[in-house]
């Protein structure tokens, strides 16, 4: 019995060698995703030229069409053509358990030409990208005419039209303010001012770990109740005597540390040191959290 045993052990080996040898060696089937932000190889159309010289002077991906894939998969049983479409899913986290559960939606119209694509490309490289440096510049920039957003669902859906909306892989610039005609250099750096506020307040609300020294400041009383501070009646002068700049989200409670970030960002960002001085120099705290918030930006690339 042992003997058979073992004849039987070699002849399954012997078939299972012949096996594996007379099949053809497996392949990977995998493909970068970081093709799909850029032009296909034998595309030298004048945007796909304008594209790859954009990635090789900043390293960040540039996109006027939202659309990452539109592969071609055959007919399906009523013979009509079937697609795999993937497009920049503003609302996508990484980390998220599940596709579907956002209530939040984009659509984007277009920019229609070459010639605005160009002028708009040398917009963002004259007044937005001065402002990053290698370490803070986004994965990729999606430039549009205009970025409809639904929030909600149903008819309950709240309808906006930012300047710009961050994701962890991109970010959507609309650009119809200036496209509809020529504007003064106050009005263009007034909107790079509101984009880079956008982007700013966002991509800080993602580094909380970095901004230790600013928490330190108010740590004693984030999210705590008015009533647990003694405090009634608080006002604005009462919350910068805190330090803070807005009231929290719940009423008769002090902010949280996200929102008092991306506050004081938003703000560094948008003014002068000598109009935040101007504006806050007498309480202490604030011009201090301020200070310190520059610092922190300054460390993680952005370039004042």
């Amino acid at each position: 019995m042992k003997r058979l045993f073992y004849s039987f052990a070699i002849i399954l080996s012997g078939i299972c060698l012949f096996s594996c040898e007379s099949e053809d060696a497996l392949e990977p089937d995998y493909k970068n995703p970081s093709d799909y932000f850029q032009p296909a190889a034998d595309d030298n159309s004048e945007e796909a030229q304008l594209r790859r010289k954009f990635f090789a002077d900043y390293g960040s991906y540039l996109l006027f069409n939202d659309t990452l894939q539109n592969v071609y998969l055959g007919k399906d049983i009523n013979g009509d053509p079937r697609y795999f479409v993937e497009t920049i899913d503003l609302t996508y986290t990484v980390g998220q358990t599940g596709y579907g559960t956002s209530q939040s939606s984009y659509t984007f119209t277009y920019i229609p030409n070459f010639e605005q694509k160009l002028a708009m490309t040398e917009y963002l490289e004259t007044y937005i990208l001065p402002h990053f440096s290698d370490a803070m510049r986004p994965y990729s920039w999606l430039l549009t005419k205009t970025i409809i957003g639904k929030m909600g669902k149903d008819d309950s859906a709240q309808t906006i039209s930012p300047y710009a909306v961050v994701n962890q892989r991109c970010v959507a610039v609309a650009c119809n303010y200036l496209t509809q005609r020529e504007r003064t250099e106050a009005q263009k750096k007034n909107y790079a001012s509101r984009v880079l506020n956008i982007m700013v307040s966002s991509m800080v609300k993602a580094q909380t770990d970095a901004f230790g020294e600013f928490e330190a400041v108010s740590h004693d009383y984030y999210g705590r109740s008015y009533s647990s501070l003694g405090l009634e009646n608080v006002n604005q002068e009462k919350l910068y005597q805190y330090g803070f700049l807005v009231a929290g989200s719940t009423v008769g409670y002090m902010t949280d540390l996200s929102t008092d970030i991306s506050s004081y960002a938003s703000n560094v960002v948008t003014y002068t040191d000598e109009q935040l001085e101007q504006r806050y120099g007498k309480y202490e705290l604030v011009m201090l959290k301020h200070r310190l918030m520059k610092q922190t930006l300054e460390r993680l690339g952005y370039i004042f």
